[in-house]
């Protein structure tokens, strides 16, 4: 039954998707109808709409979001998101792999709302294309998330790594075949983007090399910070983005429109919709309704590294909910083969937030380039699918 409300919510949304309604009310429209599926009473959920606006992970989000709407606005009036971007083209020779290297490169830096930062960089790479709006909306959010498996810097590793009881180290190096197979199916959002070739010019591609560092240079920053100083991320981006204001030398009668312009509604009520569901889901107990289900049925080992993680990341579009839940519960069971089991749990989970409608990157991405979400949603599936099956043929080979 359980799963029949589940379906029933996630089919409630596509349907308000496809009618191209605003995506802040199809989150906050789905939060209620599930909250009220599952009896979570009118107050309640009344309350949770103060408790989620005021909650300290939805203003660090808020934060974050403005804080690098600020800094699109000064890398736009600067010229430096235009270097960067013409830089890319120029170094590879080809406009696509500018397209697919900066969603990697903001990337780098796990931040909230980061798909937010390269969608713009990535509109700007698309000019000399005919491409659909969708195709720069999966691209955006596909590349986006290439690092997921291999980097420390995400929370994911750092938490599946201490729950299995595993050097950090040998479970990235066990996942770093997932990001490789994340960029090659990645590939297929090219499929029909035909791209004029242009004969090499060696002057443009040393300009190139020259213009690189400056466009970089905020991410490489506030990695920087992040990693050597250990400057929360907030803050970093803060310190960056004054940097660049005194950088370039804005005067105050060009930054302070800045600053009002990166304030988003839409954008805010968006995120706050899904963040809202969040906490909708996790006041039912729907989660726990579902674990219970499943228990009943005796699943196997590798059963519950599939459906647990992969259910909970559909629903809930964030990595660390499924993990601190079903990583736990496989350590239990004390199998022999734990490293290819948890990270079989790691990437089922991945592909159920990369797939969730809720997931926050993806709803940036479909906002910013006002894409259809039916048609990108059906460029998702395929590539998860392959990287589904590929997690299957190597936990099976280990």
């Amino acid at each position: 039954m359980e799963a029949f409300k589940d379906l029933a919510v996630l089919g409630l949304l596509v349907y308000m998707a496809r009618r191209k309604i605003q995506m802040g009310h199809i989150m906050l429209v789905t939060a209620l109808f599930f909250g009220v599926l599952h009896q979570v009473s009118i107050l309640k959920l009344g309350r949770l709409i103060f408790a989620t606006l005021l909650d300290m992970s939805t203003l660090t989000v808020f934060a974050a979001l403005y804080l690098i709407n600020v800094m699109e606005q000064i890398m736009r009036y600067s010229g430096s998101q235009n270097r960067l971007v013409t830089s890319l083209k120029n170094i590879s020779g080809d406009p696509r792999f500018a397209l697919a290297a900066l969603p990697g490169i903001i990337g780098l830096l796990p931040s909230p709302g980061g798909a937010r930062f390269s969608a713009p960089l990535v509109e700007e790479a698309a000019q000399d294309m005919e491409i659909e709006p969708e195709q720069k909306a999966a691209i955006n959010y596909w590349f986006r998330h290439i690092w997921e498996y291999c980097l420390p810097l995400y929370p994911a590793n750092l938490l599946a790594a201490e729950i299995l009881k595993i050097p950090i180290g040998k479970f990235i190096v066990f996942l770093l075949p997932y990001s490789l197979l994340t960029i090659v199916t990645g590939s297929l959002f090219f499929k029909n983007v035909e791209v004029r070739k242009k004969e090499e010019n060696q002057e443009l591609k040393k300009e190139a090399w020259r213009q690189f560092p400056e466009g970089v240079m905020p991410v490489v920053a506030i990695m920087v910070l992040v990693l050597a100083f250990k400057v929360q991320v907030i803050l970093a981006l803060f310190l960056v983005t004054v940097s660049m204001a005194l950088f370039y030398r804005l005067p105050w009668a060009t930054f302070l429109p800045m600053l009002r312009e990166s304030l988003s509604p839409r954008l805010f009520y968006m995120v706050f919709g899904a963040l809202y569901f969040r906490d909708v889901l996790l006041q039912s107990g729907s989660i726990d309704q579902l674990l219970n289900y499943f228990a009943v049925l005796g699943l196997s080992p590798m059963l519950v590294a599939i459906i647990f993680p992969f259910t909970i990341g559909l629903l809930t579009g964030q990595t660390l909910p499924g993990l601190s839940i079903t990583l736990p519960m496989l350590v239990a069971m004390n199998p022999a083969n734990l490293l290819p089991l948890g990270s079989l749990a790691f990437i089922s989970n991945s592909m159920g937030t990369m797939v969730s409608p809720m997931h926050l990157c993806l709803v940036m991405s479909l906002e910013h380039f006002n894409a259809d979400f039916a048609r990108t949603y059906n460029k998702l599936i395929l590539p998860s699918a392959l990287i589904m099956l590929f997690g299957l043929a190597y936990y099976y080979v280990w």
